[in-house]
């Protein structure tokens, strides 16, 4: 092993670790969600490997954090340091949860969700 990747996946893991406790979610909805079977997430977050390329990108989006800040890649000379962006009104802790919960549902719970929602966001039509 590289004596960078020694250092490198245990810092990765502590970080995508940090990230998902902020979002509130568990290793499981995580793993479901990029496709990683939940051993295999909790062994990425121990440290005890790294996740290939795809999966990264997709833990990154999922996760709200920057690829740099998993891989510990310090800023680039030229540039000046930035902030990560702050998160959009709707990159909430909360919706991400229910996005995921969302993608979860079996088709004929996902029905009575979006009724339920369409009631909620547009009560004056089901008036009539």
């Amino acid at each position: 092993m590289h004596p960078k990747e020694e250092t490198l996946q245990p810092r990765l893991g502590t970080e995508l670790r940090m990230a998902r406790l902020r979002l509130e979610l568990t290793q499981e909805q995580v793993a479901k969600a990029v496709g990683f079977v939940p051993t295999v997430y909790g062994r990425i977050e121990r440290g005890d490997m790294l996740p290939s390329t795809p999966k990264l990108k997709a833990l990154c989006l999922l996760l709200g954090i920057s690829a740099d800040v998993l891989l510990g890649a310090p800023p680039l000379e030229d540039t000046p340091a930035q902030e990560a962006p702050a998160p959009l009104p709707g990159d909430s802790p909360e919706l991400r949860r229910l996005a995921m919960l969302v993608r979860e549902l079996p088709p004929d719970r996902l029905r009575l969700f979006r009724i339920a929602l369409r009631t909620i966001a547009h009560p004056e039509q089901d008036e009539e």
